[in-house]
């Protein structure tokens, strides 16, 4: 089995883009292709055509809207593994209002917010963060994790810290210098933080933190490598970053790349990142 757990569905023009709109992203025309719609269907396609058997699908945009939106599609696709949505966690009041109307909805597994688009990293620190993400925790709820930059990675241990109880997702492995060929500081930042047994990480997004369209799984390998080594099989999953990636690589290349890469490890480990890993964080999955 093998699950590809971060994957986006949007319509153009819809609420679900307006990511783009926000900095680092507003203005640059390299994300325009995105401002496309991206439906279950097409997903589908490409997953039954590549062996994946579930998709965790993520949300984009900071709204309630898009959650609903997005646990509707699970309601009406099987091969939905689960929904990372948003809540508000900043506002205890309307935190435990959205818990108490989807707090027993299977399919969603995890909550995330775009703290990448959240001009002080300091953000996720807050008092009233950690307490909103104190609670999703004991509502059973992952977070998942989206930092784009050093200092992000800097401040999830204190994160893992303040929220024992809080299982952590690291997203696209906090976007390691590939492109670049750096490891510094990124390695010793990763290490760090997968020394809270609370953090898991996604080896997803790296297609995007190459040379658009210009890479190999070699190039992924030493990454790779060192997140295995950090977090071990039982914390480290696989994902696409579906539609994202479509601007770096195709879907069937990324897998390619995956597997590659799995190809060389044990078959205990290999099912533990391809599916187990997922099964057991993500622990509402029906799949």
């Amino acid at each position: 089995m093998t699950i590809d757990t971060h994957v986006h569905l949007w319509a153009a023009g819809s609420l679900q883009t307006q990511w783009m709109e926000k900095p680092p992203y507003r203005g640059d025309p390299k994300w325009r292709p995105l401002r496309a719609s991206f439906r279950p269907e097409d997903l589908q396609a490409l997953m039954e055509a590549n062996g994946i058997d579930g998709a965790v699908l993520v949300e984009a945009v900071d709204d309630l809207e898009e959650t609903d939106a997005l646990l509707a599609i699970a309601r009406e696709h099987d091969w939905v593994a689960g929904v990372v949505g948003w809540l508000p966690l900043a506002d205890a009041a309307s935190l435990a209002a959205a818990l108490e109307r989807l707090g027993d909805v299977a399919d969603l597994v995890g909550i995330r917010h775009l703290i990448n688009t959240e001009p002080d990293p300091d953000w996720v620190l807050q008092d009233t963060v950690i307490a909103g993400l104190n609670r999703i925790a004991q509502a059973g709820l992952s977070f998942d994790y989206v930092g784009i930059s050093m200092a992000h990675l800097e401040r999830l241990p204190r994160l893992a810290d303040a929220c024992p109880d809080l299982t952590i997702v690291l997203d696209h492995l906090n976007n390691p210098p590939v492109a670049e060929g750096g490891f510094q500081p990124w390695a010793d930042l990763l290490g760090k933080a997968a020394a809270r047994t609370n953090v898991a990480a996604k080896l997803s997004g790296l297609e995007m933190c190459c040379r658009w369209g210009d890479w190999t799984a070699s190039d992924w390998r030493p990454y790779a490598d060192h997140a295995l080594a950090c977090f071990g099989p039982d914390r480290l999953m696989l994902g696409s970053n579906w539609p994202v990636s479509t601007l770096s690589g195709r879907y069937g290349q990324i897998w390619a790349a995956h597997r590659a890469w799995l190809s060389g490890l044990s078959e205990t480990e290999q099912v533990a990142i391809a599916s187990a890993t997922a099964c057991r964080i993500y622990a509402r999955s029906a799949v």
